[in-house]
């Protein structure tokens, strides 16, 4: 070998002089402790976020069903007064159709005095 070469060789026999070997183990970068959230917690969040989403899809429909079940009461309240106000109309036709007292009593409330006037019968 050259003069060259033997500056990096320590040993005289050609071999290169090596350090005892010790095997270091590389250590992870030190990382800050993190703190984790237990599993009950994550799912307790998850739980009530679809509870709460519920309660709230439930209680919307349970108000527009009130909404609709008061206007279906109001509105078959209107349809029996309605109906019974035709019934008396009905029979109140009926009536003057048929009972010439009643013709005679629907003239005094209109201020006519049957007496003097000679009222025509409808004849069906």
């Amino acid at each position: 070998m050259s003069k060259g070469a033997n500056i990096y060789w320590d040993e005289p026999h050609g071999r290169p002089a090596r350090k005892p070997a010790v095997k270091r183990r590389r250590q992870a970068a030190v990382k800050p402790a993190r703190r984790r959230a237990p599993w009950w917690l994550s799912f307790l969040i998850v739980t009530s976020i679809f509870a709460m989403l519920a309660v709230s899809i439930n209680f919307r429909a349970f108000a527009e069903m009130r909404e609709e079940v008061d206007k279906h009461t109001y509105l078959s309240e209107q349809i029996q007064n309605l109906m019974d106000e035709n019934l008396a109309l009905q029979e109140e036709i009926h009536s003057l159709r048929t009972d010439p007292r009643a013709i005679e009593r629907e003239a005094r409330a209109l201020g006519m005095d049957l007496r003097r006037e000679k009222v025509p019968m409808p004849v069906n």
